[in-house]
C-alpha cells in the first residue's frame, strides 16, 4: 500500500536536537501506517545518526535510514526525493519540528491538491517567543495555482516555502535532481519549482512546521560574507539549470511567466551580494545577472542603480568600502 506521507529528514551535526525532531513525528499506529519517514545521514561525524536509528529499530514500518556521504544540505534532500514512495511530500529539518501532523494527514487523506499550504512557526530560540507566519491567502477548497494566488513568488519568506508547504511528490520528482548540492541556500527554488507540474493548491489553517531561529550574531565577516555569494551563485546556476530543463514540457503561459519572474527576484537578491567575491568574478556575475534579468526591471534597487551610473570599478570600490561602513 503507497503511503500517503513522505517526510524527509537530513541528519548532520544534530545530536542536540534530532530526538525533538523525530518525537514530533511519531503519530497514533493509524496513522503511522499512512507515514513514510526518511531519514538522510549525510555524513555526520557526531551521534545523530545513531541516535535517528534507534527509530528506525522501533518503528521500522514508518522511519527508515539512509547512509550516505556529506554531500551538503541540499543532496540530502534529493536523496529523500527519489527514494520517497509517499503521495505526499514534506521537509524537514532536523533542528525542527512538527505540530498537528494527525490533522495534516487527515487533511491531505480528504484532499488531492497538488499542493497544501499551512502556517509555520518560527521558534527563537534566544527567548524562547513564538511567531505564527499565516499562508498569504486564504482558500475554501482547492483553488487553481494562478497569478492572483502565486504572484508573489518572487518575494523570500512569503509563506509559500517548504516551512508551510506539502507536495505532491509527483509533480517534485519529476524536476530531480530538484536542490543545488554542495551549497548553502539550496531550498530556495521550492518558492517555484511546484509551479512546473503543480496546478492546483489549498490552504489550511492550523501550523505544521515549527524553524527554529537561533541568536542573531554580529554582521557577517567578508570572509562570510564571500561563502555566501558564492553560495547564491551556485544556487542561481542550478535554478537555470533546472529551468532549462522546463523549456520543452508545456507548462503553461502564466506560470511560466511566474516561474521566469521568481527568478528574475532572486537575480536581484543574487546581485546584492555579488560584490562580496573577487573582483574579476564580481565583474562578470553583476554583468551577466543585469544583462539577461536586471536591466529592464521597471523598479530598481540604490545599489542597481548605482551600478548602471559608474564605471565597475568605481561601483566595486564604493561597495566595499559602504560594506565596511555598515558594519562598524
Amino acid at each position: 500500500m503507497q503511503k500517503l506521507l513522505t517526510i524527509v529528514v537530513p541528519v548532520y551535526k544534530v545530536e542536540d536536537y534530532i530526538n525533538k525532531c523525530l518525537d514530533s513525528l511519531i503519530v497514533s499506529s493509524e496513522m503511522m501506517e499512512k507515514l513514510e519517514v526518511i531519514i538522510v545521514n549525510d555524513g555526520t561525524p557526531d551521534r545523530s545518526a545513531e541516535l535517528s536509528r534507534e527509530y528506525v529499530n522501533k518503528y521500522p514500518h514508518t522511519f527508515r535510514q539512509i547512509d550516505k556521504e556529506n554531500g551538503g544540505h541540499g543532496s540530502a534532500w534529493n536523496v529523500g526525493l527519489k527514494e520517497a514512495t509517499g503521495k505526499y511530500i514534506k521537509f524537514l529539518d532536523s533542528d525542527d519540528w512538527f505540530s498537528n501532523l494527525e490533522t495534516l494527514i487527515c487533511d491531505l487523506e480528504n484532499n488531492d491538491a497538488d499542493v497544501v499550504l499551512n502556517p509555520f512557526v518560527k521558534e527563537f530560540a534566544n527567548d524562547g517567543k513564538s511567531v505564527t507566519v499565516d499562508t498569504p491567502i486564504k482558500t475554501q477548497g482547492p483553488t487553481a495555482i494562478d497569478g492572483s494566488f502565486w504572484g508573489q513568488a518572487k518575494e523570500r519568506f512569503n509563506g509559500i516555502n517548504f516551512w508551510s508547504g506539502t507536495y505532491k511528490a509527483s509533480i517534485l520528482k519529476p524536476l530531480y535532481p530538484l536542490f543545488a548540492e554542495r551549497t548553502m541556500f539550496d531550498d530556495y527554488i521550492i518558492t517555484w519549482a511546484p509551479l512546473v507540474y503543480g496546478r492546483t493548491c489549498i490552504t489550511l489553517d492550523y501550523p505544521v512546521y515549527h524553524y527554529l531561529i537561533g541568536r542573531d550574531g554580529q554582521s557577517m565577516s567578508m570572509a562570510q560574507q564571500r561563502r555566501g555569494a558564492v553560495s547564491y551563485t551556485k544556487c542561481f546556476t542550478h535554478y537555470e539549470t533546472v529551468r532549462s530543463r522546463i523549456e520543452e514540457d508545456n507548462v503553461p503561459s502564466n506560470l511560466l511567466k511566474m516561474i521566469d519572474e521568481a527568478i528574475a527576484g532572486y537575480a536581484s537578491y543574487v546581485f546584492s551580494y555579488m560584490v562580496f567575491l573577487p573582483y574579476k568574478e564580481s565583474e562578470q556575475w553583476t554583468g551577466y545577472l543585469w544583462k539577461k534579468y536586471l536591466s529592464e526591471l521597471p523598479h530598481k534597487t540604490k545599489q542597481q542603480k548605482r551600478y548602471s551610473l559608474l564605471p565597475f570599478l568605481l561601483f566595486y570600490t564604493l561597495e566595499h568600502l559602504r560594506n565596511i561602513k555598515n558594519r562598524r
